[in-house]
């Protein structure tokens, strides 16, 4: 069995603009309703696309990223494979739009609350989405997930603790992570 993790290609909004804290809410909304930008295509010879079953977030970056880089809607779109939350806590500060992200991200993990998914149910989530996955091989031999890469590197984790092998990984935009059961 085989399981592959997929990260999207890079979001056509995925602009590092300076911004306030109104401002920064309103990017992370821009880029988790982004398609790829065009001139974001992937190395499509990394996974045999035709022996695979195919599931998606459903963040539209992940679907259209499946759907470049196999030609076909995906058969599993769901929610659990959605990235881990984007904090977002108004601090008085202008910073740029990735700072941001892992200022708030440090913060999230660190335990501060908000209006979002807490940093401990996103990693239960990604629990269940290892074994999501695990139960999908198990039908499919091959799942290939488009996913994001924050929860790929937890599903990855979970998937490595429950004895699947780690064969290659990145985390980059378009980067292929392969595991394989033992």
């Amino acid at each position: 069995m085989e399981i592959v993790l997929i990260r999207h290609g890079k979001p056509a909004s995925a602009d590092n603009a300076v911004v306030g804290a109104a401002e920064y809410t309103k990017w992370i909304r821009r880029y988790n309703c982004s398609d790829v930008a065009t001139d974001s295509r992937p190395d499509t010879k990394d996974v045999n696309k035709k022996s695979c079953y195919v599931v998606s977030s459903d963040f539209k970056r992940a679907i259209h990223s499946a759907h470049i880089y196999t030609g076909k809607s995906p058969e599993l779109i769901s929610e659990l494979f959605r990235e881990m939350e984007i904090p977002r806590y108004k601090l008085p500060l202008t910073l740029k739009a990735m700072t941001w992200v892992y200022l708030c991200r440090v913060l999230w993990m660190f335990g501060l609350k908000g209006s979002f998914e807490s940093y401990r149910l996103a990693k239960i989530r990604a629990e269940l989405a290892a074994d999501k996955l695990i139960d999908l091989a198990t039908i499919n031999s091959k799942v290939v997930l488009f996913g994001h890469g924050y929860l790929n590197v937890y599903i990855r984790k979970a998937l490595m603790k429950k004895g699947w092998l780690l064969k290659s990984k990145s985390n980059a935009f378009w980067g292929v992570t392969n595991l394989k059961s033992k």
